[in-house]
């Protein structure tokens, strides 16, 4: 019986209306060009080869899964382009999960959510064991070779609980760089259990084997240990945090006193003088630590004993920049990321899953916010290769 194209239509549209009608019209609708697909490929050999039954399968559908009956032949030669499709679509879903992990959800919602629109059980082992197929991939990206010179290199720290033989806090050492096209990049994701000078030389030997050979500056907190670590393997300026400076002498100070004691110290460090020098905010610092001797000698104290050259380093560079490299902000948000998908896990079962989360979040980073040149650094020459002496 011939139909019409009206009449296909009609029956089509009764089909889809029923429950579960669109899955059923999709898998005829497989079935058929697998079977057409056969049909055209048998035809082009001598007669040798023939049809052989079918073997089942599956594919996703929607809120269901489709059975599918894939067509054999004799010689096993016969492979349907449109199970390749379906293939990729399978390998495709399996990055979806790896993306929603990384995005925040736990391995329970990421089931949950690919559940309810492919209809495939997804268990958080199952999540699980498709997010291990992603580890050998952020390997990779960690051990990449690097360039040769990077213009600033902002280094941190942050912890968290990982599930070894116990529970406990360790460290993940986070390296953020910015290319000589002035645009940034993730350098070193290093797992040392604990934060140590040792631990900071590890962490800047890593970056050297896989091709440093220069940095123009580094930028830090006042980090355990790495005013030594620095020069046993790299020759840069090093320049210390002053917002993590400013935090610390507010902690000591009295409520009453905060925006007070927190005024005069921004003037101390008033990045609005552009032709200010070390020597000019050293004594900014002496009135300030004059003014406030009475109230709080300990960070009076605290202040007059800190290596004040680690702080003042910036000032040696470009006005345009010094915003950008008095502080570590870049690498403190870049760690706000890290722990907002960090924080709604709790512990970590291993330290490779923790590695694995963190390259991700990296790499989009990389392929978003840090692909964006910060033409700013263009002004300033001494932070290009070769221009330490």
């Amino acid at each position: 019986m011939q139909l019409t194209n009206v009449q296909i239509q009609e029956v089509l549209t009764k089909m889809v209306s029923r429950e579960g009608g669109l899955n059923e019209l999709l898998g005829l609708t497989i079935n058929a060009l697998m079977l057409g697909e056969r049909a055209g490929f048998l035809s082009t050999n001598d007669g040798s080869n023939k049809g052989n039954g079918y073997r089942y399968g599956t594919a996703y559908g929607l809120g269901h899964e489709i059975e599918l009956r894939i067509p054999r032949d004799r010689l096993g030669n016969f492979k349907p382009v449109v199970l390749a499709l379906i293939r990729e679509q399978e390998a495709f879903l399996r990055e979806v999960c790896f993306e929603l992990y990384s995005k925040g959800l736990t391995t329970t919602q990421t089931g949950e959510v690919m559940e309810k629109i492919y209809g495939r059980q997804y268990s958080a082992s199952t999540i699980s064991l498709i997010n291990k197929e992603f580890y050998h991939q952020m390997e990779q990206w960690r051990n990449r070779p690097l360039e040769e010179h990077y213009l600033v290199v902002y280094i941190d720290a942050i912890h968290q609980k990982i599930c070894r033989e116990t529970i406990s806090a360790e460290a993940i050492y986070v390296l953020l760089g910015l290319k000589e096209d002035y645009t940034r990049e993730v350098i070193g994701l290093i797992s040392i259990p604990t934060e140590s000078a040792a631990g900071w030389q590890l962490a800047l030997e890593d970056i050297l084997k896989r091709g440093v050979k220069s940095i123009g500056l580094i930028v830090s907190d006042n980090l355990t240990g790495l005013d030594n670590a620095i020069p046993k393997v790299f020759r840069t300026p090093h320049q210390k945090c002053v917002v993590h400076l400013n935090r610390n002498v507010l902690t000591q100070v009295h409520p009453k006193h905060k925006q007070a004691v927190a005024d005069d110290f921004k003037q101390v460090f008033n990045l609005n003088l552009q032709h200010d020098t070390p020597d000019l905010l050293k004594d900014r610092l002496d009135n300030f630590c004059t003014q406030w001797q009475k109230l709080y000698p300990a960070i009076v104290k605290k202040l007059r004993n800190i290596d004040l050259h680690y702080y003042t380093t910036y000032l040696g560079f470009d006005f345009n920049i010094r915003r950008m490299i008095y502080t570590t902000n870049w690498i403190e948000r870049l760690n706000k990321d890290y722990r907002r998908v960090l924080k709604i896990r709790g512990a970590m079962p291993s330290v490779e899953s923790v590695l694995a989360l963190l390259s991700k979040v990296s790499m989009d980073r990389e392929n978003n916010l840090y692909r964006y040149p910060i033409n700013n650094f263009k002004f300033e020459p001494k932070l290009k290769r070769n221009s330490q002496t």
